[in-house]
């Protein structure tokens, strides 16, 4: 379907390496490519609920544009273009924050930046998985989005000095050891996609109560006994890495199934423990407690 010159266009271009070649994986052109649409999607999502979309799907109707011969590849490079085609305002702000994040971590002067106020951790685990691809092909990307009436696109490149800001926002912060956390499994994998490193073992996702969710890296020998606790609430010990941007990790030292609480049994054990010290029966601490007396 031909469609209009209104319509933002997005162009992703992958360079130098392989590409130098005239020829690169299919599979690592998609993969970058579907990560872009990814990170629009994500930081999409999140627009569409500040603006009151009931049932946000980051969906802007992405679609490649063939260039006059229908050929997107050239010397030296590869080269999409994609028009967005649908809720464009919010997917042009979307995919400028995308670009405009890339942009940030190819600056040398990334280590005076705070990334809780300004790089995104959805934007750099779409990257983390691009500089996968990257350093294997040796290429580089290159990335402009035009909007409405723009003259001139908004540019980024995510190169050597990129891949290494992405690197640095992988390191820990600090360590802390014995820690126990409470939550339910919800999620097991041979392999963490957050982890540049591809460390043994295999990895699971911990929901705590508050919604928060832990990375679980699990010893290979592990497996038998942890595989049974997936879906069902669990205790959880080990040493916590946490990261400037992702999530909090924990090398799992003890896992077993978390304890059922008896309410009941521990109001019987507990009740009237510090009657002395406040001198009052039940019926009057709920009084007071509610501001009736």
């Amino acid at each position: 379907m031909p469609r209009s010159h209104e319509d933002p266009i997005l162009t992703v271009k992958l360079e130098k390496g392989l590409a130098d070649r005239q020829r690169l994986s299919l599979a690592h052109v998609i993969g970058v490519l579907d990560q872009i649409r990814n990170m629009i999607a994500e930081v999409g999502r999140d627009l569409q609920r500040q603006n009151g979309v009931p049932q946000p799907s980051g969906d802007f109707g992405l679609e490649l544009i063939a260039g006059a011969s229908g050929a997107v590849v050239r010397k030296g490079s590869i080269t999409a273009h994609i028009a967005l085609t649908q809720n464009t305002q919010a997917g042009l702000e979307a995919t400028r924050q995308v670009v405009k994040t890339i942009e940030l971590l190819d600056r040398e002067e990334l280590a005076g930046v705070d990334p809780r106020d300004q790089i995104d951790a959805r934007i750099v685990k779409g990257l983390i998985r691009i500089a996968r691809i990257q350093r294997l092909d040796k290429t580089e990307m290159r990335i402009a989005l035009k909007g409405f009436g723009q003259r001139k696109p908004i540019v980024a490149r995510f190169g050597e000095s990129g891949m290494a800001a992405v690197r640095s926002l992988q390191a820990s912060t600090f360590t802390v050891e014995d820690v126990t956390v409470y939550g339910k499994l919800i999620e097991l994998a041979d392999r963490d996609p957050d982890e540049d490193d591809g460390e043994k073992g295999f990895w699971g996702v911990l929901r705590r109560e508050n919604g928060d969710c832990w990375r679980l890296q699990c010893a290979p020998a592990d497996k038998d006994r942890v595989a049974p606790l997936f879906m069902r609430q669990v205790r959880a010990n080990g040493t916590a890495m946490y990261y400037r941007v992702a999530s909090t990790k924990l090398i799992v030292k003890e896992i077993e199934p978390e304890i059922d609480k008896d309410f009941d049994s521990a109001f019987d054990e507990l009740f009237g423990s510090d009657r002395k010290l406040y001198n009052a029966d039940f019926d009057t601490l709920m009084r007071r407690m509610r501001g009736d007396e």
